[in-house]
C-alpha cells in the first residue's frame, strides 16, 4: 500500500523517465541563476535560484526524487511534499513552454 508521498514520487519518476532539455534550447548559469533562450523563437526566460538548481540537476540526468531531496538540504526546509509539488509545477510549466521534452 503507497501512503500519499510515495505516490507522488512514483508519478514523479515517471515523468523524469521522459524529460531532458530541448535540443532548440541554449542555457548558461550566470551568478547561480540559469538564463535559457528558446532558439527557434528568440523568447528568453531567466530562473530564479530555486528552478535553475532544477535545471542544471535535470542536465545531469538526476532523478525527480534526488533533486527535491537537493532542494530540501540546500534550502534547509523539511516539508518534502511541498517540494514535491513544486518540482512537479515548474517541470510541468518547462514542458507547456517547451523548454524540456
Amino acid at each position: 500500500m503507497f501512503v500519499k508521498g510515495d505516490v507522488k514520487v512514483l508519478i514523479l519518476n515517471q515523468i523524469h523517465k521522459y524529460m531532458k532539455i530541448n535540443k532548440n534550447v541554449a542555457w548558461k548559469t550566470l551568478s547561480d541563476k540559469v538564463v535559457a533562450v528558446k532558439t527557434d523563437t528568440g523568447v528568453y526566460y531567466t530562473m530564479n535560484e530555486v528552478s535553475s538548481l532544477i535545471w542544471s540537476l535535470i542536465d545531469q540526468n538526476m532523478s525527480i526524487p534526488d533533486i527535491c531531496k537537493n532542494i530540501q538540504t540546500q534550502f534547509d526546509n523539511d516539508d518534502l511534499i511541498e517540494i514535491e509539488e513544486d518540482v512537479k509545477q515548474q517541470i510541468e510549466e518547462w514542458k507547456n513552454e517547451l523548454l524540456i521534452v
